[in-house]
């Protein structure tokens, strides 16, 4: 894609309800949690406990592409290659209700397979900013 060409759109999720243990969850699988760091600065910040991590909105791009994104066959799969320009505009908390829509920026050859990169907006219900702008980039490969 050329800077003067629009990104194709990819696909536009459902809303997802952000509940709270799904988001604690995450904060125990990365260690984010009283038992290994103290968390009072996190209790205290002035949106309060309730205060989505960003890197849970970045985390579920793989949840929203796997659900919307059909795969060409059942030898394809695909590798998280990296991220690009990834931003937090606008606070999630628990309770909110989210939904992406993605689009398709690039895709070239890579090896022996395709470089994808799609620009993915996460929304938040009722808010006029989206919360979440980040490229992910995917390698797409078949089997043999």
């Amino acid at each position: 894609m050329t800077d003067t060409q629009t990104p194709a759109p990819y696909f536009t999720s459902e809303w997802l309800l952000v509940e709270e243990e799904p988001v604690r969850q995450f904060a125990t699988s990365t260690y984010l949690n009283e038992k290994h760091v103290d968390m009072a600065v996190s209790r205290n910040n002035p949106l309060g406990g309730d205060l989505v991590d960003g890197f849970w909105m970045l985390s579920m791009l793989l949840y929203f592409h796997f659900k919307y994104v059909e795969r060409q066959s059942d030898k394809e799969y695909g590798f998280n290659y990296g991220l690009n320009k990834v931003r937090f505009i606008t606070p999630v908390m628990i309770g909110d209700e989210v939904r992406v829509t993605s689009e398709f920026l690039d895709e070239k050859p890579h090896g022996e397979g395709r470089l994808i990169t799609t620009r993915n907006t996460m929304h938040v219900r009722g808010k006029e900013k989206p919360c979440m702008v980040a490229d992910l980039l995917l390698l797409h490969l078949k089997a043999d």
